[in-house]
């Protein structure tokens, strides 16, 4: 370039390019003026040697096709290597060869995964369908237990049309088992102490003795009915046998009151030693020998215990009873193949099972040869509700055949079944569930009928799609299934070999693995054809109890909610559980349980048990969340309750309905005495269009005041009552149930459109506090605050307006409540005190079951009928 057209820089820049040149020459000045060149790369060939392989070996990291020029790259280098020059392709090769990080495929094999699953189960226990609902349900953390809480779908009313008309199937597995052995005479001593017969039949009951029907009541604390109520159970007694003079007790519990009921237990039935599931089989043969010779059982319990004090307590952690590993002679490749092999046998459930075989927890006494075994996590529960749960469970059970010529082979089923006893009653059960499957629904079976069944493995006869359930049955099958039952229906149907503890072991560690049965599947010619097994394929014993549902009524649909229980050993939940998926059923959750109830309208455990310990802590964490909920909203976007004049919005004040304070150890209970509660029925039922087609009987009832003797003997109780609004409007949780005035019952009787009364609304001191702080500031900055006086709260008391809940007393709380798909309008339940009800049949005599309730949210009462 010119040096006349070159601008000219600028004069600092000049000034550093002359220091530069400066600097530069007095380098050059101290250099050697010659070198040898040889000697010079002798010494730096090293440097030379790594400068040379630098230039020719490019960086794999980089991108082929930017070390290239434009004009060279092609868009088909990227898949075929051959469009790359030939300098270039063993780079690609090389980065091409180049180890990547494993697929998640790889990543997440059975071996990894299953260890991965054990260690998460750690704090919260897993149902064995958890996986299978975790990709499809939300799952909640409760009571110890991960338990599928409600399906990811909007499917509220798709849930009421399958237990209306359909199928429904939810796992209860997470519900506690608990086992008794032991005479019959000294186990009920022991456990009628914790339940009443006021309530209702108890464990004592005939009708439950014998073990062909499942039996539930309210268990409460050691004599202190009615306060100090533990959980609602359902109990189930073994068939009585000839053979076995000892019986056997299964009471099921909601987890939340397990160790509460278990440690009551142990103190009626005077449990205090620790034993081993092995020490109880011994054990118990030896009495039962001893018995048949003719000793006592008091003899046996007295030579037991000189024995048992020799030996130490033998219960002790997981690692302390597994053994250690010896150190095997062989190599190191066959321990690998070996482990490989068990491995791939375990499944997902199997390994976790086997540690929860060990972690059992046993009690036994030292009078009287009890023991007492937590079958906790050991039994799988499945609940059928609905009218098509019959035709699914008929499909889904398929009876085994036990009968085989081959006696080389042994398997427990051909040895349980070698007994003529056993293989008459394997017979009759056949025969009854060919009569049950012919039936349209089980509530035409007798109520909490138990069936005892030996059935084939469901993944064998399982279908490959989904199919609905829409086949009709004649009118002649349905007669012929009820004759069928009615006439079969005996102890014998009920017997199991699921009681034997040896045999669920047994059948849970034989199973085979989803691997196998779908290999053999895979060899089939035609696909979706029946496996034949032959002695190899699972015999599974399995228990079957009917649910009668809810009694019909006026305005609901007869015996809704109906179904059937399904009992299995641990280990075999999955495979049943997709083959009734298979079959048609619905799949539900926790939340599916819950609507059930509220559309009965009956109590569910432990949301609708305020007087038991579970209920109390299940209400404190819902105050907390509702609490935490409204204060994360600003002022602006949540309720004024103040202004609404609702004293307890996040919670239920039951002791201010009962006038006890909370301090109190006795504090209230809810009325369960059946002969009481009649009696409150038939007085609080009869209303003014109810009164003419009362009978004479009625009559005499409203002659005779019934609070008087109740309240005597349950002065601080509860009643739950059934809620049933007039016109539009749904009840809510912690709404409030009031007494109407005479005035109100005026108005509704005017005007048919009249709903209810209105509530006045209340003025909020702590908002006008800053109303008034802001006018100050305002006044202060003018200059004029003497002007304006402050108000007192004299001035603030004398200007609020009268509260109507002076006049409307409240009696009861909303516990839930909602517009209820079963009867076609808003409905409800909750709790209202003894002497609320007495107040409101004295100021209503001709409309006792005529009441208002009040959301929390809003000002509008609206009138609503009760029954009990």
């Amino acid at each position: 370039m010119d040096q006349f057209n070159r601008k000219r820089p600028h004069g600092g820049m000049i000034k550093n390019e002359a220091k530069k040149q400066k600097f530069n020459e007095n380098i050059l000045s101290e250099a050697p003026q010659a070198i040898d060149v040889i000697e010079y790369a002798r010494s730096r060939a090293a440097e030379l040697q790594l400068l040379d392989e630098a230039t020719k070996k490019r960086k794999v990291s980089q991108a082929v096709n930017g070390l290239m020029s434009i004009s060279m790259r092609r868009r088909a280098m990227s898949h075929n290597v051959k469009r790359m020059p030939r300098r270039v392709r063993e780079m690609v090769t090389i980065k091409a060869n180049k180890h990547k990080k494993p697929s998640r495929k790889h990543r997440r094999r059975p071996k990894n995964l299953l260890q991965e699953y054990i260690r998460r189960q750690k704090n919260k226990v897993w149902l064995e369908t958890h996986i299978w609902h975790a990709k499809r349900f939300k799952i909640a953390e409760k009571w110890g237990y991960k338990i599928p809480y409600q399906p990811t779908n909007k499917s509220a009313r798709a849930s009421y049309r399958a237990t209306q008309h359909h199928c429904q199937m939810i796992d209860v597995s997470y519900l506690c088992c608990i086992e008794i052995l032991g005479k019959e005479e000294n186990i009920l001593n022991g456990v009628s102490s914790l339940c009443n017969s006021q309530t209702g039949p108890t464990v004592a009951a005939k009708m439950y003795l014998e073990g062909t029907r499942e039996g539930n009541c309210v268990l409460y604390k050691q004599n202190q009915y009615p306060q100090g109520p533990i959980c609602p159970a359902t109990f189930l007694w073994r068939p009585k046998s000839e053979l076995e003079p000892l019986r056997q007790l299964w009471i099921w519990c909601h987890p939340s009151s397990f160790e509460e009921l278990w440690k009551e237990l142990e103190t009626c039935l005077s449990l205090s030693e620790k034993c081993e599931v092995q020490d109880i089989s011994v054990e118990l043969s030896c009495s039962i020998e001893d018995m048949r010779k003719g000793q006592t059982l008091a003899d046996i319990a007295n030579s037991s215990m000189l024995n048992n004090n020799s030996k130490e307590d033998k219960m002790s952690t997981i690692s302390e009873e597994v053994p250690k590993q010896e150190d095997s002679k062989e190599p190191k490749e066959t321990q690998d193949k070996t482990k490989k092999q068990k491995s791939k046998k375990h499944t997902s459930t199997g390994k976790a099972r086997e540690e929860k075989f060990v972690k059992v927890i046993n009690r036994k006494s030292q009078i009287g040869k009890v023991f007492m075994t937590s079958l906790k996590d050991r039994l799988v529960r499945h609940r059928f509700i609905g009218p098509e749960s019959q035709k699914i469970l008929a499909q889904t059970l398929r009876i085994a055949d036990i009968m085989f010529n081959n006696k080389e082979t042994s398997y427990w089923w051909k040895e349980y079944y070698e007994d003529k006893k056993h293989s008459l009653d394997f017979n009759q059960q056949r025969e009854f569930w060919d009569g049950v499957a012919q039936c349209q629904s089980a509530a035409e079976l007798s109520p909490h009928a138990v069936i005892g069944l030996t059935v084939r493995d469901p993944r064998v006869i399982r279908a490959m799609k989904r199919n609905e359930n829409s086949d009709t049955v004649s009118e002649s099958m349905v007669v012929e299934g009820i004759e069928a039952v009615k006439l079969m229906v005996s102890q014998d149907v009920s017997n199991s070999p699921i009681w034997d503890e040896e045999i669920r072991k047994t059948v849970t560690s034989t199973k085979k693995s989803d691997f196998e049965i779908n290999q053999l599947k895979s060899e089939h010619l035609v696909p979706g054809s029946e496996l034949m097994l032959g002695e190899e394929e699972s015999r599974i014993p399995v228990l079957v109890i009917q649910n009668p549902g809810t009694n019909p009524s006026a305005h609901s649909h007869s015996h809704y909610g109906n179904g059937w229980d399904l009992i299995l050993p641990a280990g075999w939940s999955m495979a049943f559980w997709v083959a009734s998926i298979y079959h048609g059923a619905r799949a539900g959750g926790l939340r599916e349980l819950q609507c059930l109830a509220n559309e009965q309208q009956i109590e569910h455990f432990p949301e609708d048990y305020p007087d038991t310990s579970a209920g109390r802590e299940e209400e404190a964490r819902v105050k907390s969340e509702k609490e935490a909920e409204h204060s994360r909203r600003p002022p602006a976007k949540r309720p004024n309750f103040t202004k609404l004049d609702v004293a307890n919005p996040f919670s239920w004040a039951w002791h201010q309905l009962v006038h006890c304070d909370k301090e109190d150890t006795s504090g209230f209970h809810v009325l369960r005495d059946r002969k009481d509660l009649n009696t409150l029925r038939k007085v609080v039922n009869i209303s003014l269009g109810q009164k003419k087609k009362c009978s004479k009987s009625s009559e005499s009832v409203e002659r005779f005041d019934p609070y008087q003797d109740i309240l005597s003997r349950h002065q601080k109780s509860l009643v739950f009552v059934k809620i049933s609004v007039n016109s539009k409007g749904c009840p809510e949780e912690m709404g409030t149930i009031s007494i109407p005035t005479k005035e109100d019952i005026r108005k509704m009787k005017a005007d048919k459109y009249f709903v209810g009364p209105l509530r006045s609304q209340q003025p909020d001191p702590e908002l006008e506090d800053k109303k008034e702080k802001k006018k100050r500031a305002k006044l202060l900055k003018k200059g004029v605050l003497n002007l304006q006086p402050q108000k007192t709260p004299e001035n603030r008391e004398v200007a609020k307006d009268n509260v109507d809940d002076g006049e409307r007393e409240i009696i009861g709380y909303v516990k839930h409540g909602g517009f209820s798909l079963n009867n076609g309008h808003g409905a409800g339940k909750g709790f209202c005190s003894l002497a609320g009800l007495e107040k409101l049949s004295e100021s209503l005599p001709d409309e006792r079951n005529l009441v208002l309730i009040r959301n929390p949210r809003t000002l509008q009462y609206r009138f609503a009928r009760l029954s009990l």
